[in-house]
């Protein structure tokens, strides 16, 4: 593996999540660590700056991620909006020192522009309009700041306490905003009390109630007067 300097390791266990940094990492590096783990989904890798953190995520994490990445899908199916899923897709650019695999990716404006394609180039192709990152026992500064560069518009960040908006300025810089720039009338605090609602039932009952609820109150909000 090639590397400016010999890559230094700092490991962490998190209530099952498993965290490993590694620092000292030239491009080269990054790349073959890509190739070695090739199409398995684990570990996920952020690359930032010769940092490359790779996460075994938990239980926990993988709950929060896949409500968030279902609540979405229930919005552009409601609001009828054209929408390519990207997943866990690698988004990198060596230009921009950063690589990232967000927890769930998606095209919305863009959705045209990817459509049918088999392997994104962001030399030539689109960032994702939006990026979701779910935490649960680690911090997501060094994947905000490579969504950043890549400039993603919007990137939402969860956790067990709090959901945050991200929404890129003309400033190159995240905001924090109260409602979604992708759905102006969805609030960051509808979207936390959804995702972290007590799993008192099971999902399908969870997404049967969410998909009423975008039926019955987001859909018809949109095309309301405003207050």
């Amino acid at each position: 593996m090639a590397t400016t300097s010999p890559a230094r390791t700092e490991s962490a266990m998190f209530e099952g999540d498993h965290c490993v940094t590694l620092r000292g990492l030239d491009w080269k590096g990054y790349l073959t660590i890509l190739r070695l783990r090739g199409e398995c989904a684990v570990p996920r890798m952020v690359y930032l700056d010769g940092e490359l953190q790779l996460v075994s995520p938990s239980y926990v994490h993988e709950r929060l991620s896949q409500r968030l990445g279902i609540f979405v899908m229930e919005v552009v199916v409601g609001f009828k909006v054209p929408c390519i899923m990207a997943g866990s897709t690698t988004f990198r650019r060596r230009k921009k020192r950063g690589g990232v695999e967000g927890d769930q990716t998606y095209y919305l404006g863009n959705a045209a522009l990817v459509l049918g394609k088999k392997e994104i180039n962001l030399r030539t192709d689109p960032p994702p309009d939006l990026a979701i990152e779910a935490v649960h026992t680690h911090d997501a500064q060094a994947a905000v700041e490579v969504y950043r560069r890549l400039r993603v518009p919007e990137v939402w960040v969860g956790d067990e306490g709090i959901l945050r908006i991200l929404v890129l300025r003309e400033n190159g810089r995240y905001a924090t905003a109260e409602s979604s720039a992708a759905f102006p009338t969805l609030k960051a605090a509808e979207i936390f009390d959804w995702v972290t609602r007590p799993e008192t039932a099971s999902d399908t009952e969870w997404i049967e109630e969410l998909r009423r609820w975008v039926r019955e109150t987001l859909v018809p909000r949109r095309g309301a007067p405003p207050a």
